[in-house]
C-alpha cells in the first residue's frame, strides 16, 4: 500500500509513467471476484506507459493477473459485449467528448485514463500529464463518482498534491 507514495521524485525526465500507472491500479478496490483485469487501450499504441507494464506480475495490484487488448472507440461503441470486458479503459487518441459518450453507454464498474485530457473537464476519471519532466495527474470526480470505482482517497490527495507542485 506505499507503494504510490514511495515514487521517487526524480530530477531527470521519467521515460514512463509505468510506475504511477500501477500506484494509481493498486489503491482501486476491484472486485474480488475478477481473476483477472483486462486493460484495454483504446485508439492506438500508449504514449506515456511502456510495453512492458504489467510483465512483472505486481504484488500490490489485486487481481496481479492484468492482460492488454487494444480495441477501437468505434468498436467499443457499436459492440458492449466487448467494453464490458475492460475493466480500464486507457484512451490514448480519443476526444473527450467520444470518451464521454463510451463512457456513459457502460454497464459495468470500470476505471478510465487518458493521455490526452489535460483539463480533465469531462472524460476520463484519470487524466496523465506532464509537468516539470514528471508525469502527474489528475481525477476528474465527476467521472470518477460515475464509474462506481471505488479508490481510495490517498490517491485523491496525491493528485492534489501534484497539482500544487507546478
Amino acid at each position: 500500500m506505499l507503494f504510490l507514495f514511495c515514487l521517487p521524485i526524480v530530477t531527470h525526465a521519467e521515460e514512463h509513467a509505468d510506475s504511477l500507472i500501477n500506484g494509481i491500479l493498486s489503491y482501486v478496490r476491484w472486485n474480488p471476484s475478477y481473476t483477472q483485469l483486462n486493460f484495454c487501450m483504446i485508439d492506438g499504441q500508449a504514449k506515456f506507459i511502456s510495453d512492458h507494464i504489467f510483465k512483472s506480475p505486481s504484488n500490490l495490484i489485486r487481481p496481479a493477473n492484468i492482460s492488454i487488448k487494444h480495441h477501437q472507440s468505434s468498436e467499443l461503441l457499436s459492440n458492449e459485449a466487448t467494453a464490458s470486458r475492460c475493466q480500464i479503459l486507457y484512451f490514448v487518441n480519443t476526444p473527450d467528448d467520444v470518451q464521454q459518450r463510451l463512457i456513459n453507454g457502460l454497464k459495468q464498474h470500470t476505471l478510465t485514463i487518458s493521455e490526452k485530457n489535460e483539463q480533465c473537464a469531462i472524460g476520463s476519471a484519470v487524466c496523465l500529464y506532464r509537468a516539470n519532466q514528471q508525469y502527474r495527474f489528475k481525477i476528474n470526480m465527476d467521472s470518477l463518482k460515475q464509474s462506481e470505482i471505488q479508490m481510495d482517497s490517498k490517491v485523491l490527495l496525491l493528485s492534489k498534491k501534484y497539482q500544487g507542485e507546478e
